[in-house]
């Protein structure tokens, strides 16, 4: 039995499924029940245009239209020559967030669990991580058995081991089914969706999964289903939750924290922003010489880990404590590979720029994590900042005086939160010359930290002064 473990909480209102591996939380998967996943969704769509650059716009009947890059050198011919108006079949290779639109191939493909059978390619693919000569060679002649025409597969990584039988029975399963969604789609009119993967329960867990692996799964619909593909499924029924009884709960809380410590005394520093990840590696506690080497090496295994684990992608830069020895780089290089080694996504390690910063690109297939747990901060609005209280006393003093001194109002109504006007009231004295203007303060409970409104109106003879009023604006959602 490997030290693999897959655990499913199909309770939670976020669908979560977590791979363990001997202990050690490396992989989570979260998908929002109410949330449509188009990734590997194969459509009829018709060409809204095409830039010069090459991107194609392609309406597939979602809210949005698609990206289609055809001047890639990967796409077809019919591909490379789309034209406003032209129906094509393409397949979902990227999921949209945030304001940027998915992204399609016409390169189609189905995936099982051995193979994966793509429509383009004329010969048997292996993957690259079996690296076993006589094993490359037997599964090559097993897949060279389905290459018809323009369709071949490409053997994964788990069929390594797997049962020659059970190879070749997905393998005419996925070519017959790929066949029949390419005769769909010639008679379908677009936008049409004419094959859905299978559920996000079934892709996580067979992304996941390996001949040995146990499944554990709290929800007996999910077992049903599981428990029908997969040898090795339990079903959790414990008083506890599952996430929590296994020592789940507790690595997501601690997953995003900015600072993680290594074993040896070092620790690394992630900080994601929009257009990249950056890295930073310390020697924290392990401050003896000559021991940056040993930092750089285990930072390499917990950074694989933790960009695994987050799904960070795009571009990542690391800083490696005293990276400018060309032999320790080459060493560093060699071993961050070594670790990306059982990453399912596909990493590429660019190398070392002039400064002795490491580059990587992870590609993008899903969401990062992090979209999934945290929201933008409503005060600071994403920028990590607030304005000092200083500050906006400053300029609320600077605009009030201004008003006084340029309009004819008299009165002015200050309204904000209670930290704003305490600090007015106590440090933001008006000069004696406008004694005969008045400014008035008004408390909004739910204020964010530096939101104020100014109201300007007429003093009259005789008006009292206004007291503090509090009011509640609405809350901030």
């Amino acid at each position: 039995m490997s030290g693999r473990k897959i655990y499913v909480d199909a309770y939670s209102e976020l669908y979560r499924t977590a791979l363990m591996e001997n202990g050690v939380l490396t992989e989570l998967i979260m998908q929002d029940r109410n949330e449509s996943v188009l990734a590997d969704n194969i459509y009829v769509g018709r060409v809204e245009k095409v830039l010069p650059s090459g991107i194609a716009f392609v309406d597939i009947g979602e809210k949005k239209p698609v990206f289609l890059q055809t001047n890639d050198s990967r796409e077809s011919a019919e591909i490379q020559r789309v034209r406003p108006g032209k129906e094509i079949m393409v397949q979902v290779i990227k999921e949209a967030y945030d304001e940027k639109c998915a992204v399609v191939t016409g390169t189609l493909s189905i995936a099982g669990k051995y193979a994966v059978i793509i429509m383009g390619q004329e010969q048997t693919g292996v993957s690259s991580k079996i690296t076993d000569s006589a094993s490359r060679q037997r599964l090559r002649e097993i897949g060279n058995k389905y290459c018809v025409g323009d369709i071949a597969p490409i053997i994964r990584t788990s069929a390594e081991n797997a049962d020659e039988g059970d190879i070749e029975n997905e393998l005419k399963k996925l070519y017959d089914k790929l066949c029949q969604v390419i005769e769909k789609g010639k008679y379908t009119k677009a936008p049409a969706l004419i094959y859905s993967e299978s559920s996000p329960l079934d892709r996580a867990v067979k992304d996941m999964a390996d001949e040995d692996c146990a499944i554990v799964v709290n929800e007996k619909e999910a077992y049903g289903k599981l428990k029908a593909k997969y040898k090795n499924v339990t079903l959790y029924e414990g008083n506890i939750p599952l996430f929590r009884n296994y020592s789940i709960e507790g690595q997501i809380e601690e997953l995003f924290n900015r600072k993680i410590w290594l074993k040896n005394g070092g620790y690394i520093i992630i900080d994601e922003t929009e257009a990249m990840t950056v890295i930073d590696v310390n020697s924290g506690k392990a401050s003896e010489s000559g021991n940056s080497a040993k930092i750089n090496m285990a930072a390499c295994e917990e950074i694989a880990r933790q960009l695994r684990l987050r799904n960070i992608n795009g571009m990542i830069i690391i800083d490696f404590i005293n990276s400018n020895d060309k032999k320790e780089n080459e060493r560093l290089l060699e071993h961050m590979q070594q670790c990306f080694a059982r990453d399912r996504v596909r990493v590429y390690i660019v190398g070392m720029t002039e400064l002795g910063l490491m580059q990587i690109t992870r590609q993008k297939k899903r969401k990062p994590l992090s979209r999934y747990i945290f929201r933008e901060c409503p005060v600071c609005a994403g920028t990590g900042y607030v304005k000092n209280i200083s500050y906006v006393c400053d300029s609320i003093k600077n605009l009030i005086t201004d008003i006084f001194a340029s309009t004819i109002y008299t009165k002015v109504t200050v309204s904000s939160n209670e930290n704003i006007i305490a600090h007015l009231k106590k440090n933001c004295c008006f000069a004696e010359e406008l004694s005969d203007k008045r400014v008035e303060y008004r408390i909004i409970k739910t204020a964010k930290w530096d939101h104020y409104e100014i109201e300007k109106g007429m003093l009259y003879k005789n008006e009292p002064a206004d007291t503090d009023e509090q009011y509640h604006m609405p809350s901030v959602t």
